[in-house]
C-alpha cells in the first residue's frame, strides 16, 4: 500500500568520492570524507573551495533554511571535460597524469593545501540527509521530496532522476539511462539507484 502511494525514486549513482557535509542552522560547519562509513577524514577547508557546495543553505519554498544539525551526504566528482583539461595541462608542465576522474577527485579532497583543491574542477551532488537522534523531523516524507528540498536549499542534485509509480517505469528509466543518457553524460556513473 505505501509503495503504491509513494512509488520509487530512480537516481543516477555518481562515481565519485563520498562526503558528508554538516550544516549547523543552515551554515556549513564541517565536511568529511566518508572513509569506512564510520570514520572519515576532515576536509572542511577543501570542500569549502567547491563552488557547487553552498556555504549557507537557502530558504526553501517560503520556509526558512533548516535549523539545528543536518548532515547532507553526497558525491564529489570531476567532470570528464575538466579531467581532460587538467591532464592536458599536467602533460604540458611535465607532471604525471591522473588515471581517472574518481581517483583525481578523491586525491584533490585530501590535499593539505586547499588552494590545490580549489584549482581542480570538482563538482558535488547530494542525495541523502541525516539528523542526530532526537532532532526535529525533516521536512519531507519521501526520497523524491528530499531531492526536491535539497535542490531548493541550493544543494545540487543529479540530473535524470525520475519518480516512478511502478517497477515497469523503473525498468524503462534504467533502459533509457543505459542506452540514451549515459553516453552523453560529462561525469561517470556506476549505474542507478532505486529507492522505495
Amino acid at each position: 500500500e505505501e509503495v503504491r502511494r509513494c512509488g520509487y525514486t530512480a537516481e543516477l549513482k555518481i562515481d565519485g568520492a563520498a562526503v558528508s557535509l554538516t550544516y549547523q542552522d543552515g551554515v556549513l560547519a564541517t565536511g568529511a570524507t566518508r572513509g569506512n562509513g564510520t570514520i572519515g577524514e576532515a576536509v572542511t577547508p577543501n570542500l569549502r573551495t567547491i563552488r557547487a557546495i553552498p556555504l549557507r543553505l537557502h530558504a526553501a519554498e517560503g520556509r526558512p533554511a533548516p535549523v539545528g544539525t543536518l548532515e547532507i551526504r553526497g558525491e564529489v566528482y570531476m567532470p570528464f571535460s575538466g579531467f581532460e583539461r587538467m591532464n592536458e595541462e599536467r602533460v604540458r608542465t611535465g607532471e604525471p597524469v591522473f588515471a581517472n576522474p574518481r581517483n583525481a577527485a578523491a586525491g584533490a579532497l585530501r590535499q593539505l593545501d586547499p588552494r590545490i583543491t580549489a584549482a581542480r574542477p570538482l563538482r558535488f551532488y547530494g542525495y541523502a540527509v541525516a539528523r542526530p537522534e532526537g532532532a526535529p523531523p525533516l521536512p519531507f516524507a519521501t526520497q523524491w521530496e528530499l531531492l526536491e528540498t535539497l535542490a531548493a536549499w541550493g544543494i545540487p542534485v543529479a540530473p535524470h532522476r525520475r519518480r516512478c509509480a511502478t517497477l515497469a517505469e523503473v525498468h524503462a528509466w534504467a533502459h533509457e539511462i543505459e542506452r540514451t543518457v549515459r553516453p552523453t553524460l560529462d561525469f561517470a556513473i556506476d549505474g542507478g539507484v532505486v529507492k522505495v
